[in-house]
């Protein structure tokens, strides 16, 4: 009777555990659990020892299959103890592994933002890059225009200057000399020019003007 009571004891309290577990914390789940262990085990052990002492006297068999049916009852909660402990351990496991991935999902997120930052301040420097180039190729097109116009006007100007009539030095020198100036300048013969120059004295400006054009043609100009 003291068995019974104790097994009704028992499963009385796995009731109520069961009951609160919905209310408990898994560290509080194995801590009772390890109890319920320990009280079993020593269940066991107790039925055990009453056993030997039946088996030994061999005179009460229906006292002996009532312990050996709590022992069972005794072995079976002590799986399903088993059972619970190790569940508990495989959640902590998987709340742990949970926790780990959290982590991770956290830091990948951070990552991709980051990664979508960076992303976006490169194609903001590649589109800078872009507008870049194409200012420079218009600047390089319109630099090359400016030069091809440059060589065609310096072209032009040595074409002007080699086809432009050489400049009357007689003009240079005297401006303001019109066409009875000029007129006088022509080549005299030196018989002529000996013959004059008996008879009176040439003019300094017409002296000048000859020299200048001896030189010249000396020169070949």
């Amino acid at each position: 009777m003291i068995v019974s009571k104790a097994i009704k004891n028992y499963r009385i309290r796995k009731i109520e555990n069961i009951g609160k577990m919905t209310q408990m914390t898994q560290d509080e789940i194995i801590s009772n659990t390890k109890t319920v262990l320990q009280g079993l085990e020593a269940l066991r052990v107790e039925h055990a020892s009453l056993i030997s002492g039946i088996g030994e006297s061999n005179k009460d068999e229906e006292k002996t299959y009532i312990i050996k049916k709590n022992i069972d009852n005794i072995e079976l909660g002590l799986s399903e103890a088993q059972v619970m402990m190790a569940l508990s351990c495989h959640l902590q496991n998987i709340e742990a592994e949970k926790q780990k991935l959290k982590t991770q999902v956290r830091r990948l997120h951070q990552e991709n933002a980051w990664l979508r930052d960076e992303l976006a301040n490169t194609q903001q420097k590649f589109q800078a890059s872009e507008q870049l180039v194409a200012q420079l190729e218009e600047e390089k097109k319109h630099l090359e225009f400016m030069t091809s116009v440059k060589k065609y006007d310096d072209n032009q100007e040595q074409e002007d200057l080699s086809e432009k009539p050489r400049p009357d030095p007689v003009m240079e020198l005297f401006p303001d000399d019109e066409n009875e100036d000029r007129n006088n300048i022509s080549p005299t013969p030196p018989s002529q020019y000996s013959n004059q120059s008996s008879g009176y004295e040439i003019p300094a400006r017409l002296r000048t003007l000859h020299n200048l054009v001896i030189q010249y043609a000396s020169q070949g100009r």
